[in-house]
């Protein structure tokens, strides 16, 4: 059955209209190429390429890209990896680089977002080989076929997508500028000469959690289980009843492993496994909020003892001096640290919807027959 196109739109083969660039430099440094890219240094759902290594350390890549090349991560392609360069460089030889084969068929600006659509991504998945590390490959996709619009109505539908690009990067980095006040202002409040000062240990008593089997516990708070349970890393999963130890307001800190030293301000009845430890009780008045400022901006990382398994424990916290000033001025501090989260909260939620807005126009695309 022949499916129906929209007027002007023609239906092609990814092969016909896109062309996978074959350019190699097995000297990048002497070549002119001072970065290369792999992998890992694609970020989901991301086109801008935000990290890359430096090629004069030694780099075995020898894929060429030049700034508008689209790369996309052909192994493991249900990662979703896929960037837009905006530079020159070589890059891993599990990334295909794209691009128009012929910009009067196919704007170059909009071949990144064919690339983006869940038909595309659903396709270089079903095409791929492998168990551990599952690759597609240049024939397959080249024979993805979808409809493309004319050249006019594909300069509208490039122009609308890449405004949704740029009003996200300048999200991404309005968070950016947010994140680093976050820690500037942390870091003025530990280092305020003219406030009294307090040892942890006088203020707060902390104590370890409670074994639970995280592994089996819930992802999603229910009706059944609306306990959070908390870990080094956060919220592990949710269970039916809280600790009676840890009180509705508390601090948990990150007591071994990879996460030992994160600091999480708990402001529920939770239960706290045993990979953490908790404020069990304030020894005198203080915002405990506050008191969790002053801890994730000490850092407690740098304080952990073991080698292979880093641990952070009681004695360690308590032996910690913070500023200590009146609780009123706690709260204030307090107060401005909770505007940068909020505005933070706020920048995420547009990022998302931006996203989501851009991921609706392609999906339209995808659906015109």
């Amino acid at each position: 059955m022949l499916e129906k196109l929209k007027r002007g739109w023609t239906r092609v083969a990814f092969g016909d209209v896109v062309r996978l660039c074959r350019e190699r430099s097995s000297r990048p440094v002497e070549n002119g190429f001072d970065r290369y890219v792999g992998l890992e240094h694609l970020s989901p759902g991301d086109l801008k390429i935000r990290q890359w290594g430096n090629a004069a350390d030694g780099t075995t890549f020898t894929n060429v890209f030049r700034a508008g090349h689209v790369l996309f991560g052909k192994r493991r392609a249900y990662q979703r990896k896929l960037a837009v360069a905006d530079f020159d460089g070589v890059c891993s030889g599990d990334i295909y680089v794209l691009e128009s084969a012929d910009s009067k068929s196919l704007l170059p600006e909009l071949l990144p977002f064919i690339c983006l659509t869940d038909r595309f991504f659903e396709y270089a998945i079903g095409t791929s080989a492998g168990s551990l590390s599952p690759r597609t490959n240049w024939s397959s996709l080249a024979k993805f076929e979808f409809a493309l619009p004319p050249l006019y109505e594909q300069r509208r539908i490039a122009e609308v997508l890449g405004a949704c690009c740029s009003l996200t990067e300048r999200l991404h980095l309005s968070l950016e500028a947010l994140e680093r006040l976050g820690l500037s202002f942390g870091a003025d409040v530990l280092s305020r000469s003219n406030c009294p000062t307090c040892r942890i240990s006088d203020i707060a008593r902390f104590r370890s959690g409670d074994g639970i089997l995280v592994s089996q516990l819930p992802k999603a708070r229910s009706g059944e289980n609306p306990v959070p349970v908390l870990g080094g890393n956060g919220i592990a999963g949710y269970t039916t009843t809280p600790m009676d130890a840890v009180p509705h307001q508390t601090i948990v800190i990150g007591r071994v492993g990879e996460y030992c030293g994160a600091v999480h301000l708990v402001n529920e009845p939770a239960w706290v496994s045993d990979n953490a430890l908790f404020m069990s009780e304030l020894k005198k008045p203080a915002d405990v909020g506050y008191v969790a400022l002053c801890l994730t901006g000490l850092r407690l990382n740098r304080f952990r003892s073991g080698g292979a398994q880093p641990l952070v424990n009681q004695q360690i916290v308590g032996n910690l001096v913070i500023p200590f000033p009146p609780v009123v001025t706690q709260r204030e501090v307090v107060v401005q640290q909770e505007t940068i989260v909020a505005c933070r909260k706020a920048v995420k939620r547009k990022m998302c919807a931006a996203r989501q807005l851009a991921s609706e126009l392609m999906g339209m695309m995808e659906c015109v027959r």
